[in-house]
């Protein structure tokens, strides 16, 4: 009887250590190879038949770890990440969710507008605002500014994108009381916040965002993309809606991949988890992968699909005409 209590208390201990193990959070995310979107029907443009050629937005899977999912690691196509590099300090997960489909609609805007402009139809853009996303617990302007202020004046400069806020608080320096002008729930309002150095340069301790209003394009865009969150698939959308728009010479159909964000201006922005959207590319059987010119390091020994690093829109659109 002993014995057999014995063996009862192993087996309860090993299973309570194998149950902590699998749920225990760390701070650290998992990042594993995600889905490749076929733009064929996700993106719809008025008018438009679907082009030759079929476009993919590939994305990543996120996955909180734990001692027992860290083991994953070991497999091909799997890193680890702090917690902090992918879900900012003082933004809870509900309101991190909700910051990536905001960032997804603007950068499905933004994708509408370059397409469109690139294929030669003239779109007019309100001015954006630069809004805060969250807020770091260890900020001086917690208290005084608040998730989804919109800064209209920081010092003396005014505030249009997130890089006036960068200039002006370098301007500035560390540890200066600094007047920013906001609008709240449609309200003016100034407050007084004590800049910090954090990472070097001096920060508020906020995350900003530059949120631009719903332009009236020539052509109507539909987006059914499904649960995609962010914005690095602004290149592949941006490619999608300038081939419906401008056609392709005839060849054989191509199955072409990728991965970057797109500024108004034809930028191609650097993403993370650049190897697990290649992954997930060539299970598509994408042939052709775009990259970020800043990101192609990652990948730049891949010798099954062809690999093309773009800096900007108009050179993915010279890669498409090859």
């Amino acid at each position: 009887m002993r014995g057999r209590r014995r063996t009862f208390i192993g087996l309860l201990g090993a299973a309570l250590i194998l149950f902590v193990a699998a749920v225990l959070p760390l701070p650290y995310y998992l990042i594993v190879p995600g889905s490749a979107v076929d733009l064929t029907s996700a993106v719809s443009i008025a008018g438009r038949t679907a082009p030759h050629d079929r476009f993919f937005l590939t994305d990543v899977g996120v996955i909180r770890a734990s001692p027992l999912r860290l083991l994953l690691a070991l497999f091909p196509g799997v890193s680890v990440a702090r917690a902090q590099a992918i879900v900012p300090a003082g933004i809870s997960p509900r309101a991190f969710d909700a910051s990536m489909q905001t960032a997804m609609t603007q950068s499905q805007m933004m994708a509408a507008v370059v397409g469109e402009r690139a294929a030669g139809f003239h779109i007019a853009l309100g001015a954006p605002r630069v809004v805060i996303e969250s807020i770091e617990p260890v900020s001086m302007a917690v208290g005084r500014l608040a998730i989804g202020d919109v800064l209209r004046r920081v010092g003396t400069r005014r505030i249009e994108r997130n890089e006036d806020v960068r200039a002006e608080l370098a301007r500035i320096g560390p540890g200066k009381t600094v007047h920013v002008a906001i609008d709240r729930a449609g309200r003016a309002r100034a407050v007084d916040v004590r800049t910090m150095l954090f990472d070097g340069r001096t920060r508020l301790g906020v995350v900003l965002a530059t949120r631009y209003p719903t332009p009236a394009l020539a052509v109507p865009v539909r987006y059914t993309v499904g649960a995609v969150g962010g914005s690095s698939g602004g290149l592949m959308m941006a490619l999608r809606i300038y081939d419906a728009l401008r056609g392709s010479a005839a060849h054989e159909q191509r199955r072409i991949a990728g991965t970057g964000t797109i500024g108004l201006d034809g930028r191609v922005g650097p993403i993370e988890g650049t190897k697990q959207k290649l992954i997930a590319a060539k299970r598509a059987g994408a042939r052709v992968f775009f990259v970020p010119r800043e990101n192609y390091a990652d990948i730049a020994a891949e010798r099954d699909v062809t690999v093309i690093p773009v800096g900007t829109f108009g050179e993915a659109v010279r890669a498409l005409r090859v």
